[in-house]
């Protein structure tokens, strides 16, 4: 047999294997181009290499048929609107940002591949960069198969199949008996609540000593004034998306980056910087407290039909410190997860923070928007708790968080007119930044790189004792920390931090 015909009758296998999970070869109206078969077999390799080295980049969901993209929440949330005409902008928008989500994801996942895996992938690729090669090529995919006129069952195929499966494993819920077992589950987080509330905005039960951060100052050139006005005339993409560069984000960024004030008991209630240092048996998680760190997001939400910007800040300490063997919460790494969701006049609407296990789920919207009751308030599921309104900012002051040691907990929410005496500065790392995209492709020390998340979105050994209590919420060890787009935040009910209506019910402008 001709070698180029055992070629193609290869690439046909990967093609139907591939194109048969999403509609029949039979609904695609006009067959792939060579160069977009030869692309999709291309990819099959690459994908199926990643697999094998257990690097896959969990933080935004695959779509079954279209290997060339991913979505996430958001961008899922504009499926259905778009389904009249394909030579919209936005829907060339929304194709153009479901193909960055895996462009992005390809070259973090060629990074963190082996040295071996990496070679091979390159012989197999012809490609020196094998990243490189199938993100080339991927243009050719979207632009046949999904802007051609003739692919109607493409495109609707597409509609079908873009959805962020939620972080909730029902199976788990069946075997845990969840109709029975979230009574208990929702009489222990009661009882948190309780406790909580009555401590929120109150002083420090003992004299724990505190630190202070504040934001580098590089960057912090902006006015709350100019930037409100910035925002409202900034770009935006066809979908309403911002669209800002670099040095921008930086400066919004600082802009609204909150002063910490953090009590102190040991050295896990240091900021810092999570990396791999060398173990005994491999790569061990550790955290630079030299270095403290805000990793910082630019997020999109959806509220009264408008596309709100959000900037989100992930805050790392070194552990919660465990008090003892029955301790249930405590383990390895912890942090704080901020989020500044800016309204239509380009001024802060609403507050919201996690920890990064999705836990702790707080809310703290600015006057005058106000938080209305909602069915959740009166039902077992656990309602959005918002502790109290967020103070309004006058000109010159900048919002402070208390946080308490150990637990690191949200205590207070503060203004500060004047830098506290020996703040500590942290610096702003945008995820976007290569080549660490937000801790999605660490440095090792003994050469190579690896991501701080495995491949299903969870940070290795930060396991807590509370996941042998939870699991029957559904969700997968709860108390581990956990990659952006994978946040399940309630253990009674479902709910996800990026979730793009996420404030639409609860909160609402008189």
């Amino acid at each position: 047999m001709p070698r180029q015909w055992r070629q193609m009758i290869v690439c046909g296998g990967l093609l139907a294997i591939l194109l048969g999970g999403c509609a029949a070869p039979s609904a695609w109206q006009s067959p792939p181009s060579r160069a977009a078969t030869t692309c999709l077999a291309d990819m099959a390799r690459f994908d199926k290499a990643v697999a094998g080295a257990d690097v896959t980049d969990a933080g935004n969901a695959r779509i079954e048929g279209f290997p060339w993209l991913r979505t996430n929440r958001l961008l899922a949330s504009f499926s259905e609107e778009l389904r009249d005409d394909f030579r919209s902008p936005a829907y060339v928008d929304w194709l153009r940002h479901m193909r960055a989500l895996d462009a992005e994801a390809r070259d973090i996942e060629a990074a963190n591949l082996p040295v071996a895996e990496h070679r091979t992938l390159s012989r197999l690729l012809d490609a020196e960069d094998p990243a490189e090669a199938v993100n080339t090529c991927a243009a050719t995919l979207s632009e046949e198969l999904l802007l051609g006129v003739e692919d109607a069952a493409a495109r609707a195929a597409l509609r079908e199949r873009v959805e962020v499966p939620d972080h909730y494993l029902t199976a788990w819920r069946v075997m845990g008996v969840y109709p029975l077992a979230r009574l208990a589950i929702a009489a222990g987080y009661e009882g948190w609540k309780r406790d909580y509330l009555e401590d929120f905005g109150q002083p420090a039960a003992d004299a724990t000593a505190t630190t202070w951060y504040t934001p580098d100052s590089r960057h912090d050139g902006w006015r709350a004034d100019r930037a409100a006005q910035w925002l409202r005339d900034a770009p935006r993409s066809a979908l309403g998306l911002l669209e800002i560069d670099h040095d921008e984000l930086l400066q919004l960024a600082a802009l609204y980056a909150p002063w910490l004030a953090i009590g102190t008991r040991n050295h896990d209630d240091l900021l810092g910087s999570p990396q791999w240092n060398a173990g005994p048996d491999g790569p061990l998680l550790s955290v630079d407290t030299n270095r403290p760190t805000a990793d910082v997001r630019l997020a999109h939400t959806r509220y009264q039909g408008q596309v709100l910007p959000q900037l989100v800040y992930t805050l790392w300490f070194p552990a919660r410190t465990r008090s003892g063997a029955t301790d249930i919460l405590g383990g390895r790494l912890d942090g704080l997860v901020w989020r500044v969701t800016l309204g239509p006049d380009g001024r802060p609407l609403i507050y919201d923070s996690i920890h990064p296990c999705g836990c702790y789920h707080l809310f703290f919207p600015v006057p005058p928007l106000q938080r209305v009751e909602v069915a959740d308030d009166h039902s077992l599921r656990e309602a959005p708790l918002s502790p109290a309104q967020a103070p309004v900012l006058e000109a010159g002051q900048r919002l402070s968080l208390h946080v308490a040691a150990t637990s690191h907990f949200l205590r207070d929410l503060g203004t500060e007119d004047v830098m506290p005496d020996n703040a500590v500065p942290y610096r702003l790392r945008l995820v976007s930044e290569p080549p660490d995209y937000g801790r999605r492709s660490l440095v090792l020390p003994e050469g190579g790189r690896r991501s701080l998340y495995g491949s299903d979105g969870l940070v290795p050994d930060t396991e807590r004792l509370e996941r042998f209590l939870l699991w029957p919420s559904g969700i997968r060890s709860p108390g581990a920390m956990r990659q952006w787009g994978t946040h399940a935040t309630v253990f009674v009910g479902r709910r996800h931090f990026d979730d793009p209506f996420l404030f639409e019910e609860a909160f609402v402008l008189p």
